[in-house]
């Protein structure tokens, strides 16, 4: 059976001498694996379309659940990620995140939504790479079932003073309430992390923050993800690395 879908590359591995198997995080089938046969030759007419990043128009031939890619057509490449050492870390890092939250039996658009409107902004915006990052952090968790309480205090439900922040619980805590050493945050970042959970995912950058705000914000998300996910993600690491 052909089926035509729209996906974005996750991963590509080299499989025997010329083929490619591609995790590929598609519109109507959500994550599949998929093998390119032939892409490494020289003169590959899918080569362009299965590098890792990129965005295109699949053509796959299905049988007993495995897919075989007959034609791709890119659709956007993010050539401002590819030129930059950094940007392309991040964007590597997104990948691997979104290709552990995908799962090959659950369709989820919104999924692939965030990864390509978090990879726009990375390639063709100048807002800051920390503020991307922890924005594609905390909505891609809240989006895989591990939405944080940012409402009220966890243990008394205050509004007031929210002033920390419990990763593992995933809950703001007022002054009063704070019995450890939990993530320090303020009203901003609180804000910050309504918006983003709560903002369609197209205007999911549209918010303002101060500089010492953000670096909170940004901590908060990065530690929420890895707990949550239990994973430490070697991309993040290679990132993290280069900044």
């Amino acid at each position: 059976m052909q089926v035509v879908d729209k996906g974005l590359v996750l991963r590509e591995t080299p499989y025997k001498e010329s083929d490619v198997m591609l995790s590929v995080l598609t519109e109507c089938g959500g994550k599949l694996s998929v093998l390119a046969r032939g892409a490494k030759r020289k003169g590959s007419r899918v080569s362009a379309a299965i590098q890792l990043l990129t965005y295109s128009e699949l053509t796959l031939y299905e049988s007993g659940g495995r897919y075989t890619l007959n034609e791709a057509e890119p659709l956007e490449m993010f050539y401002g990620i590819r030129n930059d050492i950094v940007k392309l870390a991040l964007g590597s890092y997104f990948a691997e995140v979104l290709e552990l939250a995908s799962d090959e039996e659950s369709i989820d658009p919104e999924l692939l939504r965030l990864g390509l409107n978090s990879l726009y902004a990375l390639a063709k915006t100048n807002i800051p790479h920390e503020k991307i990052k922890a924005v594609f952090e905390l909505k891609v968790a809240s989006l895989s079932g591990y939405t944080p309480n940012v409402l009220g205090c966890g243990i008394c439900g205050s509004v007031d003073d929210l002033a920390y922040f419990d990763v593992e619980n995933g809950t703001v805590l007022c002054s009063a309430c704070n019995g450890g050493f939990l993530k320090r945050i303020d009203a901003s970042v609180v804000d910050a992390m309504r918006f983003i959970l709560n903002e369609d995912i197209k205007r999911i950058f549209s918010f303002t923050i101060n500089d010492s705000s953000m670096k909170l914000l940004a901590d908060v998300c990065d530690e929420y993800l890895s707990v949550h996910f239990d994973r430490k993600f070697k991309t993040n690491t290679f990132y993290k690395g280069l900044i």
